[in-house]
């Protein structure tokens, strides 16, 4: 039995409990990511980590229910911006914009049962590949969640629950 180093702290249960809806939030998105790139034959595996990552990310927003509560009074203006949290609340408002974005562009695919195409982006140079909606929605919030997780990293495992 080896005692905890002085310098490192226990992890509490809801630090873990955190990290554990991180760490699927980060599976759930790579596997709809691999499913589709590496089994395009098969949309149903795509369609059941996406369902996935949604409600990993509703586990999320649950966990940080007082935190969110907190930054949409702020984004409103109804409570005052503490030094250095707007950006945060900016940055959380993107993230969930982009996500209910990929979740509606999917779901509209799914009911017409082809991909919707944005026209109006080939007009200005986009690549054809790149003008359909769930595609270019999907690229632009694996890029976000990209920065947001890599800016995060140090804070991602060891985060509190509040």
């Amino acid at each position: 039995m080896s005692d905890i180093p002085a310098t490192q702290k226990a992890v509490s249960r809801g630090e873990r409990r955190r990290w554990y809806v991180h760490l699927a939030l980060l599976v759930t998105l790579a596997g709809s990511l691999v499913t589709l790139i590496y089994l395009s034959h098969s949309i149903t595996l795509h369609v059941i980590f996406g369902l996935a990552f949604m409600v990993f990310v509703l586990f999320h927003l649950y966990q940080r229910r007082r935190t969110v509560a907190s930054l949409a009074r702020q984004l409103i203006g109804a409570s005052p911006r503490p030094k250095g949290r707007g950006q945060l609340a900016v940055s959380d408002t993107i993230l969930e914009i982009l996500v209910v974005n990929v979740f509606a562009s999917g779901v509209v695919d799914a009911v017409s049962h082809h991909a919707t195409d944005l026209n109006f982006l080939a007009t200005v140079g986009f690549p054809a590949g790149l003008i359909q909606w769930h595609k270019l929605a999907s690229l632009v919030l694996v890029g976000y969640v990209f920065v947001h997780v890599t800016r995060r990293w140090k804070r991602l495992r060891r985060s509190h629950v509040r």
